[in-house]
C-alpha cells in the first residue's frame, strides 16, 4: 500500500493525491498530528521536512514533481504525460512554472495574512508580483479543454488547487481576478474541477482549510 504524507490544503500534495487518484492506485493518507513534519520520526524520512513524501514498500521520495514522475514511470497506465517529446517538455514546464514561481507566490501570500505583512505598503510589491505571474501563465496557455489539449496530464494536476487559491487570496489581498482577468484559466477549471480526482481533492481542501 502506498502511503502519503501530506496536508490537505497542500497545493503540491494536492498534486501527487490527483495523480494517484486518476491512476486509480489505493493509499494511505494518515492525519498528520501539528509539528509532526518537525518530528524526529518525520525528519528521519524526510530530512526537509516537507510534505508530500511518499513511501511506496521499502522506497520513499519526496518533492511532489519528483514523486509524481517517479508515479509516471512505476505506474504508467493511465498515462499522465503527453506521448509527443515536446508535449512532455510543455507539460513540466508548466509544472515548473508552478513549482519555482507561481506555487511560492501563493505561499507568500496565504502567510501573510496571518504574520501581519498584509496590507503594508512593504508586502504591495508581493502583490503585483502574484498578479504577474498569473497574467504570464494566462498568457502562455490555449486550454482545450486542458492546458495541452483533450488529454489530462501532469500539469493540470499541478494547478487545480492552485487556482482556487488564486482566486480567493486575490480577493483577500485586494486584488480579485475573476473570468474578465483570466477567462482562458476559468474556463479551464471549469474543466479539470468537473473530474472525479480533482473534486475530490478540491473538497478535502476547502473542508480543511474551514477548520472541519
Amino acid at each position: 500500500m502506498i502511503k502519503l504524507f501530506q496536508l490537505p490544503y497542500s497545493h503540491y500534495s494536492a498534486k501527487v493525491k490527483i495523480a494517484l487518484l486518476e491512476k486509480g492506485l489505493p493509499y494511505e493518507a494518515p492525519v498528520l498530528e501539528a509539528g509532526y513534519t518537525r518530528s524526529a520520526e518525520y525528519l528521519a524520512r524526510n530530512p526537509l521536512g516537507k510534505v508530500p513524501y511518499l513511501v511506496d514498500g521499502e522506497f520513499g521520495v519526496g518533492e511532489s514533481e519528483v514523486i509524481v514522475e517517479y508515479l509516471e514511470e512505476r505506474y504508467p497506465d493511465p498515462p499522465l504525460l503527453p506521448r509527443s517529446i515536446e508535449g512532455r517538455a510543455r507539460s513540466r514546464w508548466l509544472s515548473r512554472f508552478h513549482d519555482l514561481y507561481l506555487g511560492p507566490q501563493l505561499s507568500t501570500l496565504y502567510f501573510a495574512l496571518s504574520d501581519g505583512r498584509a496590507g503594508t505598503p512593504a508586502f504591495a510589491p508581493e502583490v503585483d508580483r502574484f498578479v504577474e505571474l498569473v497574467g504570464l501563465l494566462e498568457s502562455h496557455v490555449d486550454p482545450a479543454p486542458y492546458f495541452l489539449g483533450a488529454e489530462f496530464t501532469l500539469a493540470d494536476a499541478s494547478y487545480a488547487l492552485s487556482y482556487h487559491y488564486v482566486v480567493t487570496l486575490g480577493a483577500a489581498h485586494g486584488r480579485p481576478l475573476g473570468p474578465a482577468d483570466m477567462p482562458k484559466l476559468t474556463g479551464w477549471f471549469a474543466a479539470v474541477s468537473a473530474r472525479p480526482s480533482v473534486a475530490k481533492v478540491l473538497d478535502a481542501a476547502k473542508v480543511a482549510l474551514a477548520g472541519g
